[in-house]
């Protein structure tokens, strides 16, 4: 039962996210620096994902969901459960990326081994200078690919 507290943590974390500030601004938009250095850190998670490595993958939290995880093993089983296209995706493709007020969403394209497309919204904050993972929402899209 403890575990599903943590699941309900990070939905309601996540869920913080008023719906202003989701919507997508015109006039912000992340430098490529920026652009880069997020879909980098993706990138990197989603190897360790493939690889088992829980260390590494966590390392990419922000501390919230490290709080919500300390053991590395916990956060490797929780994304094995509910981010299962994001561990040994067939590919992924990197989408726009916004400033949603106080954070910057990547969106990124995943198609999972049986060949479903989802989206992956990432969702970025800065902690002493640089980018960490603060929330990830995953949803099914209607199409797959071959």
């Amino acid at each position: 039962m403890r575990r599903g507290w943590k699941w309900l943590a990070i939905a309601v974390a996540f869920a913080g996210l008023t719906a202003s500030e989701v919507q997508p601004s015109r006039a912000e938009s992340p430098d490529k620096a920026t652009q880069d250095a997020m879909q980098g850190i993706i990138a990197r998670q989603i190897e360790a994902f493939g690889k088992d490595d829980g260390v590494t993958a966590e390392s990419f939290a922000a501390p919230g969901i490290k709080a919500m995880f300390p053991d590395a093993k916990d956060f490797l089983a929780m994304v094995n459960r509910s981010y299962a296209p994001l561990v040994r995706p067939r590919s992924t493709h990197f989408d726009a990326t916004e400033q949603a007020g106080p954070h910057v969403i990547q969106k990124v394209t995943v198609v999972d081994a049986a060949g479903a497309a989802w989206t992956a919204i990432y969702s970025f904050e800065t902690v002493d200078g640089a980018l960490q993972i603060n929330g990830c929402v995953l949803a099914k899209e209607d199409s797959t690919t071959i």
